[in-house]
């Protein structure tokens, strides 16, 4: 029922903004028509500034005096026209009339000069501009504004001759530079490129090619010659014709003139369709207005069952989860407002003691102060935040949880609560712990068959994992990666598993033959581990495949160079050869440390990755510590949880 009385009221609102927003065009057509009627005017009245300026240079001719009149009374007639035609204000129209009166009894008595006059004209035409500019302040159409604002360029361009227009006439006329009268034209040449420059960027598309037409006019290209010529040269030549120049210029403003008459059609055509848009969506609105009051009442029964029915549905759905989930509610600032029996049941505690505290009550030591700072962030930016958490119960004992906390939101939007809905992984996790540490127990399983296999003393293939994960801590790789290759990397000779005895145990140097055949054993480990899917083997078959790469390309089997050579793989190389070098073998003797040092500075960039080199000699103490601490099997089985 309330959402459609809400829509009611909104088409209520829609229909009458219709109403409004007709009677608004209705009103901006008729102060489009006043523009227009102004335009017209100030069209008239820059023929009658060029015919005075004219007529002033040279008041003896009898011509030019009566193209002054003849223009004088063209003027008269569309300031008429304007009032009686286009709502003209009256005190506005009757103001600009006694003052055009004034100045022409001044001209006809020559009592002014051509500067004057050039000036008296400018003035009053900006009046009038300044009056359609005030209209088109005041006009909320905020298209239609800016349509407005962009005649006002067509306008400024077309005034701009005018005054070029009338200055140049002078001049001509007289067959003299005044430079009086060149300061106005050049003046008046910067607002006209800069009217020009902005119209061009928001010109409406009906309008381009007939303003192009303009522009590439014979006459307009030789009115800006002359304009171009002067405003540079500032001497003006005894062999211009001013009728020539007068005749030219009006036929480049008369273009402009019909580009401003059919900017007005634009205009006007863009209100009619505007008008014509705005009926149609109030006859729409008024229309879904009366059906949505009619379906209002038919559905108000049909709304309240449906309400009755999704509260019910609510209830249960909150009554299902209680039963399912460890749930809980806090307010703003974290503080315990509601939990279930299950959460009393595997915490331990009762409601009383849980309400009114925050959840630190049942926080776990093992928990990280980043974690919970990043959930609060999460939910106090209005989103969910989902993760493992472990909670301490009443006894000191632990427990885990999966767990989803969502921001209840206000009408408003803003966080009214959270509520936290759980579920007890416990068994979950302690078994995954139980299967991670069979696993960990296989690996070092299969790392001692390999052991055995070769033949290596003490326990190599383990110090390796421990000098690799120190080498990728170093590295900063991920958390999940430094285990992976803790885990893979005892198996990177997996593969000598498939190299037979007499060779892998030969004591002395190995044949060209035998050789090839002990380097199989990389691509064997590769091949044991290449149709895993599980990451940790994955990880182990690479190391396999590539420990025996070297960084400068020289190495076996595929002889892959640089960073082509997998991290990992470059990370057990270097704690191999550190390691192998250290200890006895069948064919060689152990080394000391400064040999060892010696050799692995000398193949830095060669056999080894530079960046691992250097983090290897700036934490040496920490790989020489971790080679005293394990030079027997009682760390390796205490840590992999082997009895």
């Amino acid at each position: 029922m309330l959402p459609l009385i809400i829509i009611a009221v909104a088409f209520l609102f829609f229909t009458y903004n219709s109403y409004q927003n007709l009677h608004q065009l209705n009103s901006l057509k008729n102060d489009v028509y006043q523009v227009k009627g102004i335009a017209h005017l100030i069209n008239e009245l820059q023929k009658e500034r060029g015919r005075t300026s004219g007529y002033l240079s040279n008041p003896s001719n009898i011509v030019l005096l009566n193209a002054l009149s003849e223009q004088q009374q063209k003027t008269d007639k569309i300031f008429r026209s304007s009032l009686a035609e286009h709502n003209l204000n009256k005190t506005f129209y009757h103001q600009r009339k006694a003052e055009l009166l004034a100045f022409r009894a001044k001209i006809a008595h020559k009592q002014v000069t051509n500067i004057i006059s050039l000036d008296f004209y400018s003035n009053f035409i900006r009046k009038l501009q300044n009056y359609y500019l005030m209209i088109a302040i005041h006009i909320e159409n905020p298209s239609l504004k800016n349509y407005l604002q962009i005649y006002t360029n067509i306008a400024l361009m077309k005034e701009s001759l005018g005054q070029i227009r009338g200055a140049f006439n002078g001049m001509f006329s007289m067959r003299h530079t005044d430079y009086k009268l060149l300061y106005i034209v050049s003046h008046a040449k910067g607002v006209y490129d800069t009217s020009l420059e902005r119209f061009e960027v928001n010109i409406p598309k009906p309008l381009v090619m007939k303003y192009h037409a303009i522009m590439n006019d014979k006459n307009t290209i030789r009115a800006m010659h002359v304009i171009y010529k002067y405003t540079t040269n500032y001497i003006i030549t005894t062999d211009e014709n001013s009728t020539q120049w007068w005749n030219q210029i009006t036929n480049v403003m008369n273009q402009f003139y019909h580009l401003e008459t059919d900017y007005f059609s634009f205009l006007d055509t863009y209100v009619s369709t505007q008008s014509k848009n705005v009926m149609q969506k109030l006859i729409f609105n008024a229309l879904m207005l009366l059906f949505i009051i009619f379906i209002l009442f038919w559905l108000a029964s049909t709304i309240k069952n449906n309400i009755i029915k999704n509260i019910t549905i609510l209830e249960e759905y909150k009554n299902a989860v209680d039963r399912s989930s460890i749930v809980s509610k806090t307010n703003k600032k974290g503080i315990i407002t509601y939990v279930n029996e299950q959460f009393c049941d595997i915490s331990g505690y009762t409601r009383e003691e849980l309400l009114g505290h925050p959840h630190k009550l049942v926080r776990h030591v093992d928990m990280p102060k980043e974690a919970f700072k990043e959930m609060w962030a999460t939910i106090l930016a209005k989103k969910a935040w989902s993760g493992l958490v472990k909670n301490r119960k009443k006894d000191g004992s632990s427990y885990v949880v999966e767990a989803t906390i969502n921001p209840i939101l206000d009408h408003n939007g803003e966080i009214e609560e959270f509520i936290a809905i759980r579920n007890d992984i416990t068994e979950v996790i302690e078994l995954h712990e139980e299967l991670k540490n069979t696993q960990k127990d296989l690996i070092y399983r299969m790392s001692e068959l390999t052991e055995t296999r070769s033949k290596e003393t003490g326990f190599h293939v383990r110090r390796v994992a421990k000098y690799s994960q120190l080498l990728a801590k170093y590295c900063n790789l991920s958390t999940e990666e430094i285990e992976h290759l803790t885990l893979a990397s005892p198996m990177h000779d997996i593969g000598k598993v498939g190299i037979a005895d007499n060779i892998l145990h030969k004591p002395t140097k190995l044949t060209d033959e035998e050789w090839e055949i002990m380097k199989t054993h990389t691509t064997i480990g590769h091949n044991i581990f290449k149709d895993s899917n599980k990451p940790l083997l994955k990880a182990a078959g690479t190391i396999a495949h590539e420990h025996h790469e070297k960084y400068d390309g020289s190495g076996y089997p595929q002889g892959l160079k640089g960073e082509e050579i997998h991290i990992f793989a470059r990370i057990t190389t270097l704690a191999d050869i550190f390691d192998a070098l250290n200890s006895k073998r069948s064919y060689k003797d152990e080394w000391n440390d400064e040999e060892i040092f010696t050799y692995i500075k000398e193949e830095n960039g060669k056999y080894f990755d530079p960046k691992l080199v250097k983090i290897f000699f700036k934490h040496l103490d920490e790989f020489l510590e971790i080679r005293k601490q394990y030079h027997d099997a009682s760390a390796y089985m205490k840590e992999a949880h082997i009895p």
